[in-house]
Formats: structure tokens, C-alpha cells, sequence
């Protein structure tokens, strides 16, 4: 079967009131806005060098474990993953938002915001786990 499809973005899902805390966090992450409509509570962000687009949308749903969100994350490849977790914690804990960190190994670390975050967790790992 051939298709013509180009895959554009994937969704996820964020508590209510906090668009504007998840978009600046994602700057802090290297990423921009990519589109974001006056009074709309859904926002899309990007990277330049990436052709990848995260939509956000704030819904009204309780969030999921760390359990089940861990298998729903959105990931970011770094030279210092452990460093990287740790400025973003200082960061999300100076904006007054619970942080949570967890690994799967010393090169694969991803970080939760609990309250923020309803279907999933950020994970940021060492660039030799693709490089190799």
C-alpha cells in the first residue's frame, strides 16, 4: 500500500493553567514556539534543527503515575544528561512545580512534573546510546 502521508506532530497532555509554565519549559530544553493561537489552551513547540512537533493541550484529567507515564515520554538526546536533569530541576523547582527524577541506566534519565504532566515524562539521555 503506498501512501502519500507525512507524519507532522504528536499530542500531549497537560493539566489545566499551565500552557504558559509548559511552553517556557520547553524553551529551557532548546525548543520554540512553533504555533500558538491568542486564547487557545494548546500550543505546538519545535526545535530548528529538528523536524519534530510536540502539540500540548491542557485537559482535565487527573495525572497518571510516573509508572505509567514513564512509558509515554517525550526524549532529548545530551552530552550531560545528569547535569542537564539538574538544571532543569533547579529551574522547574525556582517556578514553585514538584520535580521528580528517575533512570533506566547512568546514560538514560527522565524527569517528571506531576502536576503538570498528565500522560507523560521527559527524558533526556546520552547521545552515544543512538551513537551506537
Amino acid at each position: 500500500m503506498e501512501t502519500n502521508l507525512t507524519l507532522h506532530h504528536c499530542a500531549k497532555r497537560i493539566s489545566p493553567d499551565k500552557l504558559e509554565f509548559v511552553m517556557e519549559l520547553f524553551q529551557q530544553l532548546g525548543c520554540k514556539k512553533s504555533y500558538w493561537e491568542d486564547g487557545a489552551r494548546w500550543a505546538m513547540i519545535e526545535q530548528e534543527k529538528n523536524n519534530m512537533i510536540v502539540q500540548f493541550i491542557e485537559t482535565n484529567q487527573e495525572p497518571q503515575t510516573m509508572d505509567v507515564k514513564k512509558n509515554s515520554h517525550l526524549a532529548f538526546l545530551s552530552d550531560d544528561p545528569e547535569n542537564d536533569i539538574d538544571n532543569i530541576k533547579k529551574w522547574v523547582e525556582s517556578k514553585n512545580k514538584k520535580f521528580a527524577v528517575g533512570s533506566w541506566s547512568d546514560k538514560e534519565f527522565y524527569f517528571d512534573c506531576p502536576e503538570v504532566f498528565i500522560d507523560f515524562v521527559v527524558e533526556i539521555m546520552h547521545r552515544s546510546i543512538v551513537e551506537a
